[in-house]
């Protein structure tokens, strides 16, 4: 019985490891055009923002393009633009707090260091595609 309970368990075991290996390779690979409009489309989203603010947009709508400009980030999925990423992201997150709060030095200084940010993102994901 000891030998039956070992041999079912690591069966088991054995089962649920391929079925990780398969649901792991199942995961859709992201195409180069994929993330090269990802990074365009946030770049102008952020580069538009930061026009907005210099021209005296409405601060909800600024708000809300910055809000965009994070949603698009999202699908930068590229292993070595992940850290730029998230730091880029940390970059607008500061960008719409400084708007939520009226402090538009802030934000102007935020949303500028945010376009070189995501220019560099660009640059380099064009350097190594």
């Amino acid at each position: 019985m000891n030998t039956f309970k070992k041999i079912l368990l690591s069966s088991v075991m054995t089962i649920s490891i391929v079925t990780m290996s398969f649901t792991a390779a199942a995961v859709e690979k992201v195409s180069h055009e994929d993330v090269k409009s990802a990074i365009d489309n946030t770049l102008a989203k952020v580069e538009e923002a930061n026009t907005g603010l210099a021209n005296g947009t409405d601060n909800e709508k600024l708000i809300d393009m910055v809000t965009d400009a994070r949603q698009l980030q999202k699908d930068i999925s590229n292993n070595i633009l992940d850290l730029k990423r998230n730091q880029a992201s940390t970059v607008l997150k500061k960008a719409r707090t400084a708007l939520l709060n009226n402090d538009m030095e802030a934000a102007k200084e935020s949303l500028a260091d945010a376009v070189k940010r995501y220019k560099t993102i660009q640059d380099l994901y064009a350097s190594n595609h």
